[in-house]
């Protein structure tokens, strides 16, 4: 009721776009001068707020804090992950998997590395309270490893063929006490019970529905999503995956190479990868996931950007963080995921567009201020995304109309997003 002091989204400037909303209204005076009255002095209200807020409006952009290559050689690195105040690089041509503390992220340092010497080719690693689980594509299988001291890292277990696994893991997604290997050579996913990381155990196989292979696993919130290479991208509930097999929910017809995906955190939208010359990334809308819908597609022209393909994408607060390749980090507002908006990027790799090179993955979680790269031969990089992804900004103000009091009015300030 704008009479009562309710004045929403007005775009009083084209940088800082406020909210307004008062409460309380207490007017002395007859309703048509309150609301003249009101209107103006909000008016004036939204014109202060633009002004207090136009400073720290406009964008710093995505910021390099620290990078960290502590090994000699190309295309040493791989997928990075994040776990209380350390990180975890995986290797590509090289083996093991660095530790670095990144508690300050401008001193960050290399604080231990696990390396068993053969079967070391960690292409994905994840770590969840202090337990890792590093997927060797060099028949190693999984090894998982305490890493709760990072200066001494200790294998706890392996899960190999004879345990049921795959001797070749390419990528693993770890969910409420159960991890998921995918090996990028078959099209069946195996599910392994990892509540006691000394002593897994094999639960089951999911057989997909993808041609080809399934190249990446997602587990998050009840759900799997399998990315196949043949084109399918499968929707499974887990929910119960100890005790029954899964229930296939949907199939996306994602296209060729489908490489990753993530879903938003409602789960009503999947975001996947396409690993592939000019590779796209596809939104789909799975809030019923039988019957998904393509809502927009990003890729190299749309973006602004060059590189060769993107890689993995990862949802956090309305944002899309996308590992690049050769453009390094793309950040994209898709808070409105049937109209994504190109935000930022940031460069990791300064050579040419010829295949695989540059970020192979990102890790936002640890929060904006330390986003972690891990570009395959610049190693890590830890950098600053809150000047692109600021949080909403609240100012407090009272205004006083016809002796009487309005109340209070709050002022936010919306995500900005800058359109491609």
């Amino acid at each position: 009721m704008l009479a009562y002091g309710e004045l929403l989204d007005s775009n009083v400037s084209p940088v800082a776009v406020p909210s307004v909303r008062c409460h309380s209204a207490q007017i002395s005076a007859d309703p048509f001068t309150a609301l003249v009255m009101l209107k103006t002095s909000l008016t004036a209200v939204v014109s202060l707020a633009t002004l207090l807020l136009s400073a720290s409006s406009a964008s710093a952009g995505i910021t390099l804090v620290r990078q960290l290559d502590p090994f000699a050689g190309n295309n040493r690195y791989a997928d990075v992950w994040g776990d209380g105040d350390f990180a975890y690089v995986g290797s590509f041509n090289g083996s093991g998997a660095a530790i670095f503390d990144v508690s300050d992220p401008a001193n960050a340092f290399l604080a231990g590395f696990y390396n068993p010497g053969s079967g070391g080719q960690f292409k994905d690693v994840k770590v969840h309270n202090g337990i890792g689980y590093f997927a060797s594509d060099n028949d190693g299988g999984v090894h998982i490893v305490d890493v709760s001291d990072p200066t001494n890292p200790t294998l706890l277990s392996q899960i190999l063929p004879d345990d049921g696994g795959y001797d070749h893991v390419h990528n693993v997604s770890v969910h409420n006490g159960f991890l998921y290997e995918a090996d990028s050579r078959t099209n069946v996913v195996k599910v392994f019970d990892v509540s006691d990381p000394s002593n897994p155990f094999f639960v089951r196989d999911i057989v997909t529905t993808d041609s080809r292979f399934i190249h990446d696993v997602t587990a998050v919130n009840g759900r799997l999503f399998t990315s196949g290479f043949g084109g399918s991208t499968d929707i499974y509930d887990i929910s119960n995956v100890g005790t029954e097999a899964p229930a296939l929910l949907g199939t996306i017809a994602s296209g060729s190479n489908s490489h990753s995906s993530y879903p938003t955190p409602d789960g009503n939208f999947l975001v996947s990868a396409r690993e592939i010359s000019n590779g796209d990334v596809r939104i789909y809308d799975i809030t019923d996931p039988s019957d998904p819908e393509l809502v927009s597609v990003l890729n190299r022209t749309n973006l602004g950007i060059e590189a060769f393909s993107p890689h993995n994408p990862i949802v956090m607060d309305g944002f899309l963080y996308i590992s690049w390749y050769q453009a390094g980090l793309v950040l994209v507002d898709i808070n409105d995921p049937s109209n994504p908006h190109f935000v930022d990027q940031f460069d990791t790799f300064p050579g040419p567009v010829s295949g695989f090179d540059g970020n192979w993955g990102v890790y936002p979680f640890l929060g904006p201020e330390r986003v972690l790269l891990s570009d395959m031969d610049g190693g890590l990089f830890i950098v600053d995304a809150s000047g692109a992804v600021p949080e909403p900004t609240s100012v407090a103000v009272w205004l006083v109309i016809a002796g009487g009091t309005a109340g209070f009015a709050g002022i936010r300030r919306r995500r900005r997003a800058i359109a491609s």
